[in-house]
């Protein structure tokens, strides 16, 4: 029979040094693929949009800052969402010994600072949004009825008409005309609504009605009108009959 060749290592000898693994095994990570991914779209969305979808337009559109709050908004979704998705999945997959631990509760600390800036970054953008459509109680512009220094003159005679507008948003401008005219809105009231007007009775032959209109448009383009009225009789006629309301 032939001998045993004796073994290499002496008995009670022991094992051979296992070699440490290569730093690039931990890209093979779930988390780390996650993470990667995510970064991965983020930046080619915004590749292709600054150089595929409209042609390098929202370069310029950035300068604007509704499209500048999306966009970033939209940033820091994406990247809150993701670190909560890497957080879940390194729960589920990794083992539960304390430098795991130590791991996810740095990550806790992360997601708890990207969720305090995405919540600063929405609350300052949908309330710039809201502020900037005013509030919610704001009254329906009124004109008041005109008061008139006179209500019946003779031709060419002057008179004052006074109102205030009320509402809407401010400034205010009117146009004011007399008879068949139509008003010129290109008048601009007191900052605190009054409108104080000189008029002139138009030329007629006869004692007559004369309809004194007046149309006032806001800030936000409402517009409202109103119509009074005047007795006109000539010169040295008799004074015509009180105008009706």
């Amino acid at each position: 029979m032939s001998a045993t060749p004796p073994s290499s290592l002496p008995p009670n000898s022991p094992p051979a040094p296992v070699p440490p693994p290569s730093p690039w095994h931990r890209l093979l990570d779930p988390i780390v693929i996650i993470a990667i991914s995510i970064q991965f779209a983020v930046f080619v969305l915004i590749g292709a949009a600054i150089f595929g979808w409209d042609k390098g337009h929202v370069l310029a559109a950035m300068s604007g800052t509704t499209f500048a709050r999306g966009l970033i908004t939209y940033l820091f979704t994406t990247i809150t969402a993701g670190t909560a998705v890497v957080l879940v999945v390194s729960a589920l997959t990794t083992e539960n010994n304390d430098i795991q631990k130590a791991r996810f509760q740095r990550g806790k600390e992360v997601l708890s600072l990207l969720l305090g800036v995405f919540g600063t970054i929405v609350g300052f953008y949908f309330g710039s949004e809201v502020g900037a459509k005013g509030p919610a109680d704001e009254r329906a512009l009124e004109l008041a009825p005109f008061h008139f220094s006179k209500t019946n003159v003779a031709s060419g005679e002057s008179l004052t008409l006074t109102t205030v507008i009320s509402g809407g948003r401010a400034p205010y401008q009117f146009g004011v005309a007399l008879g068949e005219d139509a008003p010129d809105v290109t008048e601009s009231s007191e900052l605190n609504g009054w409108i104080t007007k000189e008029l002139k009775a138009p030329d007629v032959e006869a004692a007559q009605s004369v309809v004194v209109k007046m149309i006032v448009k806001d800030a936000d383009g409402h517009e409202i009108d109103r119509k009074g009225r005047i007795s006109v009789h000539p010169k040295g006629a008799a004074k015509g009959p009180a105008p009706n309301p």
